[in-house]
This record gives C-alpha cells, structure tokens and sequence, in this order.
C-alpha cells in the first residue's frame, strides 16, 4: 500500500511540475499584475480505504471585476471534478465574487454526482459494523453578503438539493428502510465579523462566522430542522510573512427532525485524519492549530493538530469520546500575487488516515 501512495504522489506532482513551469513560464512574457485571469491547477491523486483511488481535477481562475477597485479582493471561478474506483463521481463548478470596494460579496456554486460511502451503525444482531450506501446527489446555492458596519457583514443564502439514497442493510431489515429520497433545500443567515487581511491566505488577523440554515417543508424539504454553524480562525504573524500560526474552533449544530443526510461528519478541515464515514452525529465540535513556514521562496510546510467530538446534544459533550488528529503538508506558492498556495497534506486519526490535495490553504471554509 505504502509502494501505491508513493507512486501517486510522485505521479502527481510531476504533472504539477508541468503546469508550475507553464505558468511560470506565462509570467516572464508578461507581468502577474498585468495579466487579466491568473490560474492555478491541480490533478489529484488520492487513495483512502473508504473509497479507494480518487482520480480528479481542480482549476481556478482569479481576475478583478473592476481594475480600479484596490480594495476588493479578487474574484474567482473554478471547476471540481474527481471519480473513484469504487464508483463515486462528483463534479462541481463554483463562482466567488468580490465588488465595490469589498462591500459586497457573491458565492454561487452547483454540482452533481453519486457518492458511495459508508456510516457506522449499532446493528441489533451483529453489534456495531459499517453500512454501506450510495447517494444521488445534486445541488444548486446562492448567497450574497454586504458589508453593514466596519468589517461586519450580513448574508442571505438558499439552497436547492436532492439525495437518492440507497444503503446496503443486513437481510433482516425490511425494504421499506433501504431506500430514502428527500429534498434538503433551504435558505440561511450569515453573519461575518471578518478582520483578516486577505481573504485567501491571511497572515494576521481573525474572523468570526455564525450561519443558521432552516429546512423547512414549506420550501419543500423533507425535513424541519435547523443547522447552525459558529466559526472562528484567528492568524497570527510569528517573526515574518514566512512563520503563520493558525487556530481554528468550529461547531455545527443541527435541531429539530434532523435525517441521515442533515448529521456532521468529522474528516476533512475539521479533523483531517478520518475518512472512513463513521464519527457523525447531529453536533460535532472540533478545536485545532496549524503552524505555516514557508520555508525557501516559494516552497512551504504545513504542521497540524487537533480534537474534535461528534454527539446527539451538548450535554454529551464531556462524556463523549475526543477524536485526535494530526498531520503534516507540503506547499507551493504558484500565483504569489493572490497568495495562492497548492499543495497536499497526510492525516492520521485514531484507526483512520488521510491524504488531501488542496488550492488555498485550510480553515478558508
């Protein structure tokens, strides 16, 4: 397995190499500042026992809506597609918008896809063991954000989605439970106390989020619940640009009649090392840290650690098993006028791993 990883890796990154040495070869013949889309790309090669090797792709395109406008970061769109050997697609298009001067914010975003995982169930017979399924998905999102006072902005968001799910259940349960359709559409809230200086890849400064979702049968969704999700990061400057520490705590909290498909799941930013599906619940609470050194020109190195908890409310909390993770990535600065970073990062959790190819850095959701 080990042999397999590597030669993904290596695999990977020289077709990275490819695209680097083009673009970098794109920025003698004329400056980055004076070029209207800057691009970053990246192939991704991945393995994790869930779902075996993903294969994919992910571009990015940054440009100014407005040349005169200094003050709003730049704007972005860019296209997500990645299939697995255990039959799971997605592909994702998704659109950033930054204009007047920064006082307005725009996200759209929509894609599609069949997911095959697994989730962890205590079975009446069998104990506990993983369930296997499969879902249908498609979705659609909009959301808009203007800046109401100083760094503090408010949002309105709606989303538009739909899940086919199968799961793979022992004989003895009936066929009534293996197969579930529902809508999760919803609109939201958002507010954003944003002091980072720069939005992408900050070097100081902090930002803290709350966004309640609601799902509701009046906007035909399957359910009536509540999501609520309360982010803070905060960036700290350690000598120079080149040393950035970086904390994050997140919690997600869904109430309510909550499905399958409304429950968190820990992995990913939030804690990298867990892939296999089977820490999820209607809470999930996650505290960490990550140390950047940048560490010759363009190249960099990433440290991280952290906890995190899924239960059924709050009151579990203390009560409930903490799940450490912890890992290191490598770095590449491809467009240093956006800060743009590419690059991967190798998680371990407890019984779990993970490997995660990125553009931008982590704890920019």
């Amino acid at each position: 397995m080990k042999n397999y990883l590597f030669i993904a890796v290596a695999i990977t990154y020289s077709l990275c190499s490819i695209s680097v040495y083009a673009q970098q070869k794109n920025n003698k013949t004329k400056k980055d500042s004076l070029k209207k889309v800057r691009i970053a790309a990246i192939p991704i090669v991945n393995y994790n026992p869930s779902q075996g090797f993903l294969f994919g792709a992910m571009g990015q395109g940054f440009y100014k809506l407005n040349k005169k406008d200094t003050i709003s970061p730049s704007s972005s769109t860019g296209i997500f597609a990645m299939y697995t050997t255990n039959n799971t697609y997605f592909t994702a298009l998704f659109q950033h918008l930054y204009f007047d001067e920064d006082k307005w914010r725009g996200t759209f975003a929509a894609g599609f896809g069949q997911i095959n995982f697994q989730f962890w169930q205590q079975l009446p017979i069998d104990g506990g063991s993983f369930i296997d399924f499969s879902t249908d998905a498609r979705f659609v999102l909009a959301r808009m954000e203007r800046k109401i006072y100083k760094e503090i902005y408010f949002g309105l968001e709606g989303t538009v989605s739909n899940a086919k799910t199968e799961y793979d259940l022992p004989d003895y349960f009936p066929d009534s439970l293996r197969y579930d359709e529902r809508n999760m559409n919803n609109i939201g809230i958002l507010l954003n106390f944003d002091r980072r200086e720069h939005q992408m890849n900050p070097y100081s400064g902090f930002n803290l989020a709350f966004k309640n979702r609601i799902y509701a049968s009046w906007l035909n969704s399957g359910n009536d619940f509540n999501k609520v999700e309360i982010t803070y990061n905060h960036y700290y400057r350690l000598k120079n640009d080149r040393n950035i520490l970086a904390t994050r705590f997140k919690t997600t909290i869904a109430s309510g009649d909550v499905p399958f498909q409304g429950e968190s799941i820990i992995g990913q930013d939030d804690i990298r090392g867990y892939t296999s599906g089977k820490h999820r619940n209607n809470q999930v609470y996650a505290l960490q840290a990550e140390y950047r050194w940048r560490f010759y020109k363009k190249f960099g190195m990433v440290g991280f650690a952290g906890v995190a908890s899924a239960v059924d409310q709050a009151g579990d909390l203390f009560k409930s098993e903490w799940l450490p993770g912890a890992g290191v990535g490598f770095r590449y600065m491809m467009l240093p006028s956006e800060r743009i970073n590419i690059g991967f990062d190798v998680a371990a959790g407890k019984d779990d791993w993970g490997l995660y190819f990125r553009i931008g850095e982590s704890f920019g959701r």
